[in-house]
Formats: C-alpha cells, structure tokens, sequence
C-alpha cells in the first residue's frame, strides 16, 4: 500500500521504510528534510483514493482521510482501472474526473486539456499536467495516456452544449476538429451571423445552419480576429442572412426582404463573451482537486 495523504512524520517514514524495499535509505532521509513542515505523502493512485477517502489538508496523520471507506476499496492503479466504467482509449470526448491510466501511473482529468497527478517526474510532487493526447499546453509538462474511464464512485455531470454561437466577423471553416485546431486545409470561409452549435471536441466548435445537423467546424480563436476587407473574402459556403429573433437563428423562408440586426448581433457577441468566462461546471470530486491542488505538498521520490 502507497501513501495516500499522509503527513510527514517520523512516524509514518519508519513505518514505510518496513513495509517496502523501495522505501530506500536515500528516499527515506530525503523525505526527512520536511518532517513537521506542513508536508503530505502521495503516490499517484494514492491521491485520488485519498480525497475519494476524505482527505482535506488537515493537520491529522492522514490528512483528514479513513482508510478504506466510502465504498473505495484499496486498489492499485490497475485495479481502479478495472473498477472503471466506458474504458477506451478514444480521447476526443473525455470528460471532466475521468480516470487516466497508463501502465503503473494514473491521473484524473480536471478539464482544459489539463490533469492532476503525484509523480516524480519534473518537479516530484503533485501537479496539474496537460494531457497529450488531446495536444500540448504552453507552460505545462504533458504526459500521453493509454487509457480513461470513469470511476463508479463519483458522479459525471456531462456539460451540456452552448445552443447557439455568434460568429462576429466572416471566419474560416474546416472539415475536421484537428484541422481547426491546427488551423490548416481551410475549406472556405462563413458570413458573420447567428449559428446553431452541433458539436464541440478539441476545444473547437461545429456550427450549423440548420439544427441537429452538422455543419463546419471553427476555431473560436479566428472567431475574434478581425478580418479583411469583404472583397478578399472568397465564400466557399455561403450561410443565409440571418435576422435575430429571440436570439434564435431563423430559416432562410422567414428572411425575406429582412434586414441584419447589427446591433443585435453585437450585443449577442457581448453577451456571449460573458458566458464564456463563466467556470464549468464540476463535480465535488474535481472542485476538491481545484481547491486543494495550490498548497498540497506532495512527496513522491
């Protein structure tokens, strides 16, 4: 059994250097340099049964956690895999405290492109990473995983999509979420309007003309890029005008002889700035990772 949220102590570095030959002399005596500091012992699986145990920060010999309770049972980082629900290895739709997994290590993944986990490696303690298998993050160490899923022990509120998406200049349109993301083989480019949203993966948005039907794919970044004048615009698929109503988009019999609310459309676009700063939604269990992860002081050597 790994540590999972205990404070460093004398105490507890003895008792582990009995209970396993990789508790080494040289591991030990690191580790002793931050007896009595306010310092907590992690491994990778060991924190996420820790906080699943009620692990807190408290100044307690395991944090604030009981072993083995809650109904999480002391498993490995293997065995937690097995105990998961949806395992795959398609990355495109992962959702916000999906365990990750690969042989011997494990995380979980907090949204962003981003993950928490005790390791080692970089700076040795616990520390939020970027996923690599949706794509690398500026400022962040990335790690490629094998496999997610999601653990029984916790409750996945799946976001639910923004409905519509205001397009505030004409803007490039893709094929695909990748080539959006990468910004590469552009297949035209769309009129400024209201759009309905079909689909959203790799932090790239499908809009469409036409609800419950996909259309093309945007990256919201080109979405606040001025762009040039209208007659270097060559529209390769052109969207009907669109008239405001309800800030619904309306179809193309509604529209005649209708004018563009301008205006309209630029208080949408404020409006929907605004929503976009709102924080996601999450469950208790990554909340707890969020609000804990700025003064954990995991040891892991």
């Amino acid at each position: 059994m790994g540590t999972w949220g205990w404070l460093v102590t004398k105490q507890a570095i003895e008792r582990k250097t009995k209970e396993s030959s990789w508790w080494t002399t040289t591991r030990a005596n690191n580790i002793s340099k931050v007896i009595d500091k306010g310092y907590f012992m992690f491994d990778c699986i060991g924190l996420i049964k820790g906080i699943l145990w009620g692990w807190n920060g408290s100044n307690k010999i395991y944090g604030g956690a009981g072993y083995n309770i809650n109904g999480v049972p002391d498993v490995n980082t293997e065995g937690m895999l097995a105990k998961c629900n949806s395992v795959t290895t398609d990355f495109s739709k992962l959702e916000i405290g999906s365990y990750l997994w690969m042989s011997g290590h494990c995380g979980i993944y907090i949204g962003d492109g981003l993950c928490v986990e005790c390791t080692p490696a970089w700076t040795n303690n616990v520390q939020i990473t970027a996923v690599e298998n949706i794509g690398k993050k500026s400022g962040y160490n990335s790690r490629k995983w094998t496999k997610h899923g999601k653990m029984p022990y916790i409750t996945y509120e799946k976001e639910k999509l923004k409905e519509y998406e205001v397009i505030a200049n004409t803007i490039p349109v893709y094929s695909n979420s990748l080539n959006a993301k990468n910004q590469t083989n552009s297949n035209g480019r769309w009129e400024k309007g209201i759009y309905y949203i079909f689909n959203e993966a790799n932090g790239m948005i499908n809009i469409t003309k036409k609800q419950n039907t996909a259309g093309a794919w945007i990256n919201p970044i080109e979405n606040k890029i001025e762009t040039s004048s209208q007659e270097e615009i060559k529209d390769k698929s052109p969207v009907v005008d669109q008239e405001i109503t309800g800030n619904k988009p309306v179809i193309e019999e509604e529209l005649e002889n209708k004018p563009v609310d301008e205006e309209a459309i630029k208080e949408e676009n404020s409006d929907n700035s605004d929503e976009n700063k709102e924080i996601k939604k999450e469950n208790i269990f990554v909340r707890i990772f969020r609000s804990i992860i700025n003064f954990i002081k995991g040891i892991f050597k």
